[in-house]
């Protein structure tokens, strides 16, 4: 099975400031995944809109789905997929009240570089007893967020939030005319301790989604004759206790 790897500690950096950013240089892949995330990307031009915006706009791209992951086999299985909720008290632009978004595409479940991804992330994590027992249920997000002169796109319209997970991971996938998206990261008092851009696709940053919060700010075109176009690949990881 071939893997992601990284010299950078990545699990030490998270267990003691709460998150890690990774630049692209600093992860290594395989060639056959790196065929395997281009084919991943492709998928991105066909992302249906999020109907949920502020406003009725309709600047960001998206589907998602459900894998339940088995650490100590390091198995991946597609779950049925199921709308999407978050609570108002972590989300209070979109939160409390259920969203509907499109599937995964078969092949984007069956992408073995997004479940390379997947199992790399997980190994990053600095776990507690308790969560090194029992499986995790992983959440996939493609998102695109597009931009044009009269319009800015807002990867995180619903500003400085959390999404409700134990750890999340983020990954840019396509950059292109696009200036801004800053993304910020608060303490647990919403304090602000850093803020950095993601510039090279596979820039990744992971962090502690139970004692942190984020934001990005949004993009606009550096070229205003052509839209500016900004995209993830992201992981929310849940716990599922063993009984």
């Amino acid at each position: 099975m071939e893997t992601i790897k990284t010299d950078r500690n990545i699990k030490a950096e998270i267990a003691t400031a709460g998150y890690s950013l990774a630049r692209a240089n600093e992860l290594a892949i395989p060639d056959e995944l790196r065929q395997a995330w281009l084919s991943l990307l492709i998928d991105y031009a066909d992302l249906p809109a999020d109907e949920y915006l502020p406003g009725g706009a309709v600047y960001r791209y998206r589907r998602y789905g459900r894998f339940n992951f088995s650490p100590d086999s390091g198995e991946l299985k597609r779950l049925p997929h199921e709308d999407y909720f978050q609570s108002a008290d972590i989300n209070r632009v979109t939160g409390g009240y259920t969203r509907k978004f499109a599937p995964l595409l078969d092949g984007i479940f069956a992408n073995p570089f997004l479940r390379a991804l997947i199992r790399f992330d997980f190994a990053q994590f600095p776990l507690d007893a308790r969560q090194r027992s029992g499986d995790w249920e992983v959440h996939a997000h493609l998102i695109r967020v597009t931009a044009t002169a009269g319009q800015p796109g807002h990867p995180t319209p619903e500003g400085i939030h959390r999404d409700g997970a134990a750890f999340v991971t983020v990954h840019l996938a396509e950059l292109v005319n696009a200036s801004g998206g800053d993304v910020s990261i608060y303490d647990d008092d919403r304090k602000l301790l850093t803020s950095f851009r993601l510039r090279q696709v596979m820039d990744s940053y992971l962090f502690n989604d139970a004692i942190l919060w984020h934001a990005a700010a949004p993009i606009q075109p550096i070229d205003p004759a052509h839209a500016a176009i900004r995209s993830i690949l992201t992981f929310d990881y849940h716990h599922q206790p063993a009984h």
